[in-house]
């Protein structure tokens, strides 16, 4: 079978790269200062697929002579698994004494409860290695998981590379493979890829098989339909003169519908700063809202065509005026919030949770109607100690009900005395259960009966034996 182009024209080094000359500069400039003895922050390398990030990585490791180690975080994710691989190497060096190069691949593959403590792990790993690492992801603002690397590494983008650029490599690769070529054609390729070099060359080969390439045989192949990043999507829509062309940057969206319309509902005061397109803006998006209740309430989906269409198009064109500069959009402060009180909210459904067992209620009856009272009863000590031991309370859910941090004194002290309460009321239980053991049911409390005297011979009685 031939070898894959990819493969074969894979970058020897740092000058043949294609495309993101600044990045490719900064991560020279960045192995140098390891190679001085100067530890730097681990870099991020996020943007489009097809863009570099893995083979810039290769190149990296391959220029400085660093060993390299990979670990695709989308197939290795949990904690005790990213500790044990990435671990170790991260505080080692190569068997040749030198550094290695840390390549985690794909981070933002990061998903669901498969992955609990993965993220945690990595960050912990990036954190205390002793060697250069990479990270590489597509999205780094629409996935929340990647909210901690963003403040732990060096972000570097790799935008999509020039199809000017894809269509020099591409016209050497042909020539050096004696292929013959339109060059019109090899244009009209590189525009297609939309920036995606490693399918534009897949694609180059696809139709060399063919003995050359054409205009007529690139059109066979059509666009490429590429996702794009979310910046460039919200700029789409907020800037969109046509219900067609809003729908399109919708489509090409790299996030899901329910993400967009928090991007959307996080910028529109950002975007629309004139007159009444604020209010407007707004009540459109609430309408796209109820549709989003009443599919949840009757779950018919069939509203989503109702609801999409609200949130971006009605949005946008229903603006008065028009806007030209250039918006700095933020990330959702909503879902920042939401990740920050991750581990409060599960606190207090855990302590709703091991009350409501006590109570017969549910953990929202709890939160709603029992958690007010019973912080008020905390703030007597001797009520936080014996409500503690009945229901075997731990620091942290003694530290929240008191409304303070775990480490104090007081969260400790009480946390121990509650534990005596419930040592000795077990030690309580225990003699109690081993004393009913050793009574016949039904006598106690009563005075033990004597032993019955053996029975005397009758002296007349005549003896046989």
């Amino acid at each position: 079978m031939a070898m894959l182009w990819t493969d074969k024209f894979f970058p020897k080094d740092l000058s043949e790269f294609v495309g993101n000359s600044d990045v490719v500069d900064r991560a020279r400039a960045w192995g140098e200062s390891w190679e001085g003895g100067k530890a730097q922050k681990p870099l991020l390398f996020f943007g489009a697929t097809g863009s570099g990030k893995t083979c810039l990585a290769y190149l990296t490791a391959q220029y400085f002579g660093w060993q390299l180690f990979e670990m695709n975080a989308s197939d290795t994710r949990t904690k005790e698994s990213v500790e044990k691989l990435a671990g170790s190497a991260a505080q080692g060096s190569s068997f040749s004494g030198g550094k290695r190069l840390i390549l985690i691949d794909e981070v933002d593959g990061l998903q669901g409860n498969a992955d609990r403590g993965g993220v945690a792990a990595i960050n912990r790993v990036i954190k205390e290695s002793k060697n250069p690492v990479i990270l590489t992801a597509n999205d780094v603002y629409g996935n929340q998981k990647m909210l901690p690397f963003r403040g732990s590494c060096e972000m570097l983008q790799f935008r999509k590379i020039n199809h000017l650029s894809i269509a020099k490599r591409l016209r050497e690769i042909l020539e050096k493979e004696s292929i013959g070529f339109d060059p019109e054609a090899v244009k009209l390729l590189a525009q297609n890829c939309a920036g995606d070099f490693r399918s534009a060359l897949l694609d180059a080969q696809t139709l060399s098989l063919g003995g050359s390439i054409s205009v007529e045989n690139v059109g066979s192949l059509g666009y490429r339909e590429r996702q794009q990043d979310v910046f460039k999507t919200l700029c789409e829509i907020f800037k969109g003169s046509s219900v067609e062309s809003i729908r399109a940057a919708r489509f090409k969206a790299d996030i899901d519908s329910e993400m967009l319309s928090r991007w959307i509902e996080e910028n529109i005061p950002r975007h629309f700063t004139k007159g009444l397109d604020n209010a407007l803006a707004f009540e459109r998006l609430s309408r796209a809202d109820v549709f989003n209740g009443r599919i949840m309430g009757r779950q018919h989906y069939g509203f989503l065509r109702y609801s999409s269409e609200l949130m971006t198009s009605a949005v946008s064109l229903s603006r008065e005026h028009d806007y030209h500069e250039w918006v700095q959009y933020q990330f959702p402060s909503i879902i920042r919030k939401l990740g920050s009180s991750k581990s409060l909210r599960n606190l207090k459904k855990e302590l709703g949770l091991k009350i409501g067992q006590k109570t017969h209620s549910s953990s929202h009856t709890f939160a709603a109607r029992d958690l007010p009272f019973l912080q008020v009863a905390f703030s007597k000590k001797e009520n936080a100690v014996a409500l503690s031991a009945g229901l075997d309370l731990n620091q942290d859910e003694i530290a929240f009900l008191l409304g303070t941090k775990t480490e104090t004194k007081k969260v400790q002290k009480i946390f121990e005395e509650a534990q005596a309460e419930r040592k000795k009321a077990m030690i309580g239980k225990r003699k109690m259960l081993s004393a009913l053991e050793t009574e016949p049911p039904g006598t106690e409390g009563q005075e033990p009966e004597a032993p019955e005297k053996p029975e005397q011979p009758d002296a007349n009685q005549t003896r046989l034996f």
